[in-house]
């Protein structure tokens, strides 16, 4: 399990640095355990499963009622008026129910109105955490306020050298990595180490990583990790050290360097490739240690997907509501299409009079 990503568990031992020259801040990082199995980055298998749900119709039942018209008299006697009409037996009518519109339309724009809300909510919380990686970007945070390494030096497109073919993609990720510089300032540089019998002790890794940054580099802005592999590659976790540029350290401090190998244990024993162990690892610490100093930032975005998000649920209400007044509109007049269908003539004719000659 000696490789990246290839899953297992296990302690680690952390040393404050040894073997490093004057100036030059060094440390070293193991993460222990072993299992046994030949264990490769990306061998953890990963299963999705789909959930279906079925989901039926419910019928409504409605009965139908019987409406009895009081019959109203006009008083004779008044001049123009006509005389009253003979009293007469009416049937009760019937009236023909054909469903709980009303009901049936409400829990329909009820039920659409929640899915909106609940789909715009998700959108939300979406667009506030769109930059987010796996949901961990600031389970640590910083307590030191950092501000970006200026310097002149451009990105080192090649920063990463891989003896033990472990990396997919270096090219790609060193692409990645940049996002690491653009946070922080800081030159990320990845060296995969195959065995070295000669390098027996941790101390030794440390300097050996030190001095390769004195022997390769000539700018102090970069943050030189090195994993140096044990004689069975395959099963056993290697040594970690690193190296600091003289600017570097401004950023990389004791605080951000164990941030740095905390990410990098999270994501070692996972199933991820090689690849996206790094960029996650170089990544999240950015952002880690950068936090404070982009407060300011996040915070103008999230009131403005907070504005967006209350605009857009404005427009939703409006349109609902509109639409619910459409449809409550079309009812009253199929209602009263229906009432009249069947309604008898001479009912009809009654009613008329007694609207012209009573109001």
């Amino acid at each position: 399990m000696g490789r990246a990503g290839a899953g297992g568990s296990g302690g680690r031992h952390q040393s404050s640095g040894g073997g490093h020259r004057v100036s030059r801040v060094s440390g070293g990082h193991r993460i222990g355990g072993s299992s046994g199995s030949h264990s490769r980055a990306g061998s953890g298998s990963k299963t999705s499963s789909a959930k279906r749900s079925n989901m039926g119709s419910a019928g409504s039942m409605s009965s139908g009622g019987y409406t009895r018209r009081s019959t109203v008299r006009m008083r004779s006697g008044i001049s123009g008026s006509p005389p009253p009409p003979p009293p007469r037996y009416r049937e009760p009518r019937t009236y023909h129910s054909y469903g709980n519109y009303n009901g049936c339309s409400e829990g329909f724009v009820i039920g659409c109105t929640v899915a909106v809300f609940l789909a715009v909510v998700v959108g939300f919380f979406i667009l506030v955490f769109r930059n987010s990686d796996l949901s961990l970007n600031y389970s640590m945070k910083s307590a030191i306020v950092r501000e970006r390494l200026d310097t002149e030096n451009a990105y080192i497109n090649d920063c990463i050298i891989d003896e033990l073919d472990w990396f997919k993609d270096t090219s790609n990720t060193s692409v990645q990595l940049k996002k690491f510089w653009e946070e922080t300032g800081v030159q990320p540089y990845i060296i995969l180490k195959s065995y070295d019998a000669a390098l027996k002790t941790e101390s030794q890794k440390e300097q050996w990583a030190t001095d390769y940054y004195d022997a390769n580099f000539d700018t102090e802005n970069i943050f030189l990790y090195v994993y140096f592999a044990e004689e069975d590659t395959d099963n056993d976790v290697g040594y970690m050290a690193y190296a600091n540029g003289f600017q570097t350290s401004t950023i990389m401090d004791a605080e951000a360097v164990n941030i740095f190998w905390n990410y990098l244990d999270r994501y070692w024993t996972s199933d991820m490739e090689t690849d996206e162990v790094f960029v996650y690892t170089f990544n999240n610490t950015a952002k880690a240690i950068m936090y404070e100093a982009t407060t300011g930032k996040e915070l103008k975005q999230l009131i403005t997907a907070m504005v967006s998000f209350l605009i857009f649920l404005a427009i939703v209400f409006t349109v609902v509501y509109i639409v619910k007044l459409i449809s409550k509109h079309k009812k009253e007049k199929d209602k009263e299409r229906e009432r009249i269908l069947n309604t008898p003539i001479n009912d009809i004719v009654m009613e008329n009079l007694e609207d012209k000659y009573l109001k």
